[in-house]
């Protein structure tokens, strides 16, 4: 709801209004959806949301610090002034006064960023009640794995068609660590969609990250997953 550019996505797309947007968070929130995924690489989403979003004590608000996207290019800033700064203004733009989740929004050299003191920032905003939870949105198992060491939530790629990051879903489950999955249906690019979440839900996962704008793709995608839901909506 916040960039269309640069994106990996099978097709171009374009941005919701703002009514458009309304009914897909109520229509989420009727579905029993209570996570939302944001970030400031996203343009504009996260103030969107904060304008958009009601109800705060429903959502689970997830976002990310470290990366920016501004004139069709991401920078990255992982320095203790550069999160704080990325915190506090993610605060602001979603109007709330804290963040159930900010994980690190890594680049390549992801291990390389979690050798630095990136994380300790993150917990110092935990200590301080601005955030409930922190992790790393990571891009190899290796730091995946050194994400899980020192945080509460790991964020992977993992989807049917790769499944390389089953290392850290494992690791993850043993030490009792929350992993949302990015790219569930390869972002797009899934030959089933349907079979795909019928995988993550038989994966050790705490929550699947599906981007859409679409309501009936939204619906599908919930009724894969929970054939109740269906059933409930023909008897209503």
């Amino acid at each position: 709801m916040g960039r269309n550019t640069a994106v990996k996505y099978p097709a171009s797309f374009a941005i919701p209004g703002d009514q458009e947007v309304v009914n897909l968070l109520a229509l989420a929130r009727d579905l029993g959806i209570n996570l939302v995924d944001t970030a400031p690489a996203y343009g504009n989403s996260e103030s969107r949301l904060g304008a958009l979003l009601t109800e705060r004590h429903h959502w689970v608000i997830c976002t990310k610090a470290g990366e920016r996207y501004e004139g069709q290019r991401s920078s990255f800033d992982f320095s203790p002034q550069g999160l704080t700064s990325s915190v506090e203004t993610s605060l602001l733009r979603l109007r709330t006064d804290y963040l159930d989740v900010v994980v690190l929004h890594l680049p390549d050299d992801d291990s390389a960023v979690l050798a630095s003191d990136a994380m300790a920032s993150l917990r110092k905003m935990k200590d301080k009640g601005m955030v409930r939870a922190i992790g790393a949105s990571t891009k190899s198992a290796s730091a995946g794995l050194r994400a899980l060491e020192e945080s509460d939530v790991v964020m992977v790629a993992y989807h049917q068609e790769d499944t390389s990051q089953q290392v850290v879903l494992d690791a993850a489950h043993n030490t009792d660590r929350g992993v949302l999955i990015k790219k569930g249906l390869a972002s797009g690019h899934s030959r089933s969609p349907t079979e795909n979440l019928d995988f993550l839900m038989n994966s050790t996962m705490s929550s699947v990250v599906v981007g859409t704008i679409n309501p009936v793709h939204l619906t599908e995608n919930v009724t894969a997953v929970n054939p109740t839901r269906e059933n409930e909506s023909s008897q209503q």
